[in-house]
């Protein structure tokens, strides 16, 4: 079976090309012409370039395939025109439909969010596949929401099939441009307050949850691909077990938070880089929670999910690997993990 998959140079999609190597599909890497492709290297894996605003490349990546994995979509929470973040999102998903149903593609597997689920009030009631946010100010989050309504609309006509998965707190190696995941676990690890309960999924396992979606999940259905819930505590206490380090557990008021993001805004805008913090984001999520029941999924599909501790722990390997963590908190870390900082041999930067 030949797979094709957008975005391929991600960090989840890298990931989804080693999971379809390994259940022993053909994969196909869809990316830009100058993409970063660090996350692909080692790899023998062949690539088709193009950009899915583009649907003529599309159409000729897609030749040939049977499911199309659709990863591809900036992830980011800040952009000075946040087109640029909801227009990929919402025409690369309409592109990518159409591209694939003029050239016969049998299946899509497309990577939604569980922020298009919505943010739980209460982390003992876990959001399930049932429940849908409508709008939200956060343009990742607004582009999704847009993203994922073509795709079931497209389920519904049924050419091709679409099967939607909802990954959330997605964490672990390989990540080079390091996602607003992976910045939040840098952050705890300079100091920053953990206050969100949310799910740990690990990246390895979200990428092998897609393949279990493409051979097993059902047309025109969400799966929650989730790994198991954590409160800020107990993040606490694992990232004191795994790396010395125990952030605060506290809730900043909304108008610090405020206050940060919008320096946190000014400074990216300036840059050219990402917010860790938006006021936006505040807006969606202040006083909730990235809580899911992933049931379906294991149920359904067979998805696994490994120890929380486990993929903390890699992830703070890679960020080490990387060294995005500051030379003083990176040495008290490396003490406190030993030897198990060392980043596998097969890591490249």
């Amino acid at each position: 079976m030949k797979a094709l998959v957008t975005g391929a140079n991600g960090h989840i999609g890298s990931q989804v090309v080693r999971a379809a190597q390994r259940a022993g599909m053909h994969a196909v890497a869809f990316v830009r012409p100058n993409a970063d492709r660090r996350a692909l290297a080692g790899l023998d894996v062949e690539v088709r370039t193009g950009d899915v605003l583009d649907v003529e490349s599309l159409k000729s990546a897609c030749r040939g395939v049977e499911v199309l994995f659709h990863v591809a979509s900036p992830h980011r929470q800040f952009a000075v025109d946040p087109g640029d973040i909801t227009r990929p999102a919402v025409e690369g998903t309409a592109n990518v439909i159409a591209a694939a149903r003029s050239v016969g593609v049998k299946r899509i597997v497309h990577t939604s969010t569980g922020a298009t689920v919505g943010f739980t009030p209460d982390p003992r009631r876990p959001l399930t596949e049932d429940d849908f946010l409508d709008t939200a100010a956060a343009p990742y989050a607004r582009g999704k929401i847009e993203a994922e309504r073509l795709a079931l609309q497209a389920a519904k006509r049924g050419e091709p099939e679409v099967v939607v998965v909802n990954p959330s707190a997605v964490f672990g190696p390989r990540d080079h441009r390091l996602t607003p995941a992976s910045r939040a676990i840098l952050g705890l690890l300079h100091g920053d307050p953990a206050f969100l309960h949310l799910c740990v999924s690990d990246v390895r396992d979200v990428g092998a949850a897609h393949v279990l979606a493409a051979t097993k999940g059902r047309s025109g259905q969400r799966y929650l691909i989730v790994g198991e819930p954590r409160s800020p505590a107990e993040i606490r206490d694992i990232l004191g077990r795994i790396a010395g380090i125990r952030p605060a557990t506290f809730t900043p008021p909304r108008f610090v938070l405020n206050f940060l993001a919008g320096r946190m805004e000014k400074q990216a805008a300036r840059s050219g880089g990402d917010a860790p913090l938006t006021r936006a984001v505040l807006e969606d999520t202040f006083g909730r929670h990235l809580v899911y029941d992933g049931a379906r999924a294991r149920t359904d599909l067979g998805a696994t999910f490994r120890p929380p501790e486990e993929t903390l722990r890699d992830a703070i390997r890679w960020l080490l690997f990387v060294g995005a963590v500051k030379p003083k908190v990176a040495a008290r870390v490396r003490k406190a993990m030993g030897p198990g900082a060392e980043p596998d041999t097969d890591w490249t930067n």
